[in-house]
């Protein structure tokens, strides 16, 4: 799930989240347990409700008893620049850190976004193709150096 969230209003989608899981804010409390970071329901009522705004740990902690992978971009644009862009599917959190680490599928990402439809579509079949026919990054097997016993 891919949600743009405007006025960074994290809460809304917390709670959608919650109530999809019959959860009260005390359960989510119960869940969020014991740890460095102490979590209230008061806390998250207010969170939920607009009224305050989580540090980045507390939102990690309501995130992880929630179960939510959660990738937060903070967009920066002049436009909307109180817009949040909320990635939450376990693949997408658990790549996209990795990826962005990585210069040429940043640059492919910023090239991709100015094709249209089509042409998008033919790269994705492009490197369906190429994944298809070759090994991962990670199983790709390292070339030995071989003895010179002359």
């Amino acid at each position: 799930m891919i949600v743009q969230v405007e006025n960074f209003r994290l809460g809304v989608f917390l709670k959608k989240i919650r109530e999809s899981q019959r959860l009260s804010t005390r359960d989510l409390v119960k869940r969020v347990g014991r740890s460095d970071v102490m979590v209230t329901a008061s806390q998250v009522n207010k969170i939920e409700n607009g009224k305050a705004n989580p540090g980045f740990q507390t939102l990690q902690k309501i995130a992880a008893a929630l179960d939510l992978p959660l990738v937060i971009i903070l967009d920066g644009n002049t436009m909307k620049p109180d817009t949040v862009t909320i990635v939450s599917t376990p693949e997408v959190a658990q790549k996209l850190p990795q990826t962005l680490q990585r210069e040429e599928l940043v640059q492919l990402l910023l090239f991709c976004q100015e094709l249209n439809r089509e042409q998008v579509t033919a790269i994705l079949e492009v490197a369906r193709s190429i994944h298809g026919f070759t090994q991962p990054l990670h199983e790709v097997p390292v070339p030995q150096e071989e003895d010179d016993d002359s």
